[in-house]
Order: C-alpha cells, then sequence, then structure tokens
C-alpha cells in the first residue's frame, strides 16, 4: 500500500533557500556612525560632540572652499549642525549622514553667497577686482560699483537661476552631480537654465558697459 504522507526535506540547503537573503553586514566604522546617530537621535550629548568633532573640519573645508570670510564660515557650519538636530530624525539612511551634512553646507554657503555680493564671489577680472587693488580708494569704489551692478543685473533672473548664477561664480569648476545635490536641480537642466542666464545677462545694459570689450 502506497503512503500518502507529504514528503520530507532532502536537504538543509533547500529549507534554508526559502528564508529572506542574508543582509550585508555593515563594516566596523559604519557600526559606530549608525550608533553615534542613533544615540545622537536619543539626545545623547556625547554623541553629538563625537559627530561634531568627526565632521565639522570637512564642514569647515567645504565652507572656505566658497571664499567666505571666517565669520561667514562659522555661521555656515553652526547653521548645518542646527539644521541636523531638526531633521536626524528623518534620516532615511543614518549611515549617509556625511553626504547629508556636506550638501546641507553647500547650501548654506549658497544662502550666504545671495546676500550683497562680496569682494571675491569670482575670480573673472571681468566682473570683480582683478589685481589686488591695495588701498587705493579710487579702485576700492570702482570694484564696489561693479559688484553693485553685477548683484543688481542677477536680480533680474528668476530664483532658480540667480541662485545657479551666483553658486557657479563662486566655484567655476564645480561639476554638475555636486551643483544638483545643492540645489536640487536635475542635471540636464543646469546646463540650459546656464544658458538662459547668461543670455539674460547678456541684454543687462549696465553690466555690459562694466565688461570691457563686451559686444552685447
Amino acid at each position: 500500500m502506497l503512503s500518502t504522507a507529504p514528503p520530507r526535506a532532502t536537504s538543509t540547503v533547500q529549507a534554508h533557500s526559502i528564508g529572506p537573503r542574508d543582509r550585508p553586514v555593515p563594516d566596523k566604522a559604519e557600526r559606530v556612525l549608525l550608533e553615534l546617530v542613533s544615540a545622537a537621535r536619543a539626545g545623547d550629548d556625547r554623541a553629538w560632540n563625537q559627530l561634531h568633532a568627526r565632521f565639522t573640519p570637512m564642514l569647515r573645508s567645504i565652507a572656505y572652499s566658497y571664499r567666505l570670510s571666517s565669520s561667514d564660515v562659522d555661521d555656515a557650519v553652526q547653521m548645518t549642525w542646527v539644521r541636523l538636530v531638526s531633521h536626524i530624525g528623518r534620516l532615511r539612511d543614518p549611515a549617509a549622514v556625511a553626504g547629508w551634512l556636506a550638501t546641507t553646507t553647500r547650501r548654506e554657503c549658497l544662502r550666504l553667497l545671495q546676500r550683497p555680493l562680496r569682494e571675491r564671489v569670482t575670480d573673472d577680472p571681468r566682473l570683480g577686482d582683478g589685481v589686488d587693488q591695495g588701498s587705493n580708494p579710487e579702485r576700492e569704489l570702482l570694484a564696489a560699483e561693479r559688484r553693485a551692478v553685477l548683484a543688481s543685473a542677477l536680480e533680474t533672473l528668476p530664483e532658480r537661476h540667480r541662485q545657479l548664477m551666483i553658486l557657479l561664480l563662486a566655484q567655476p569648476k564645480l561639476d554638475y552631480e555636486t551643483i544638483s545635490e545643492t540645489l536640487g536641480m536635475p542635471r540636464g537642466s543646469i546646463g540650459p537654465i546656464r544658458a538662459r542666464s547668461i543670455a539674460r545677462l547678456q541684454g543687462h545694459t549696465e553690466l555690459c558697459a562694466i565688461i570691457p570689450g563686451a559686444t552685447c
């Protein structure tokens, strides 16, 4: 007489194959970071101090790359930490806190650059001071007038266009990936927006007047 009992598993491998796949195990450095972020979320002051000590040098380096004054660098970095305090509970990937802090610092630097333009926003001698002007009052006045005209011309651009142009003036060699992360702007739109902004600035009479050899 044939048995009607269900067949038994023939191998432990087969039984294991129906379970969930093993997830990658974080390395030691990532585990430490995850623990720090988790503790900081819970209000652990020591964890916050360790995060601050670990990432502040990087954030200051980013801020200084925007040619901000020391006081503005301090403001940008401090505001970045303030924003992390507000958002740490909403970080989807705690291990990515370094990238979040870097992007937030860039945005804070951009916000500071949108205030009245500073003397060293650009290396372009046609738009800025050019060579070192020393303490010559007439040259300093001319440089200030040029910055005022540039700021006025940028104000005529739509908000997103103005943000892009200010960022490019501050860091002309910035790659599109970083620009996209900083401004929350699709990579494919950066080139067209830049081109339209330049075309619009070329129609600004006062700006053209201060650019030597300009034909616009």
